[in-house]
């Protein structure tokens, strides 16, 4: 088995780009992504905390509705759900953070089929949240970032997120990640 890189986006100086918390207008924010051929294995969001967050962020996968690019935004029940992440191990910098999916999470992926990527945390307040990093203004990734308001995805065009995908496929040799 081997671990193989999906799709990607880290230009660099990494930002704020949204705050995440039940109480805040965001609870969800992510990239949408172009699959490749193989099982989901984990992915990696730039996160950090403010104050003092309790209780687990979790990715999860959905598919993709709109214009790749443009306005991608996350379309039905979610596809996958990570294992959970204790956001109280967080730093207060942007740090790269892995969530690990598992068991029936560990869904294939289809080769060239759009998809997106999401952090989710349903915890926290206007003092204790999450945010999550990435570019925040002339993004080249070939996605679009998206956030989950109160009650609808938005989609912003000029914003990405920073992230990592990875599936597991069979043959060929081991990555160190």
């Amino acid at each position: 088995m081997a671990i193989k890189l999906v799709d990607s986006y880290d230009a660099g100086s990494v930002a704020v780009i949204d705050n995440l918390s039940a109480t805040s207008s965001v609870w969800k924010g992510g990239q949408s992504i172009t699959g490749k051929t193989g099982k989901l294995s984990s992915c990696k969001f730039y996160l950090k905390k403010t104050g003092l967050p309790t209780g687990n962020a979790v990715a999860e996968l959905y598919a993709h509705s709109g214009t790749f690019g443009t306005d991608s935004k996350p379309t039905g029940a979610v596809l996958a759900t990570s294992d959970n992440f204790d956001v109280s191990t967080l730093t207060t910098s942007l740090a790269l953070v892995t969530f690990n999916f598992s068991g029936v999470n560990r869904i294939n992926l289809v080769n060239g089929t759009k998809y997106c990527i999401i952090c989710s945390y349903g915890g926290g307040d206007g003092s204790k949240y999450l945010s999550i990093g990435g570019k925040a203004t002339g993004g080249t990734h070939g996605g679009n970032y998206m956030e989950y308001n109160i009650t609808t995805w938005a989609a912003f065009s000029a914003i990405d997120t920073y992230f990592f995908v990875y599936v597991v496929t069979t043959g060929g040799m081991i990555a160190v990640l």
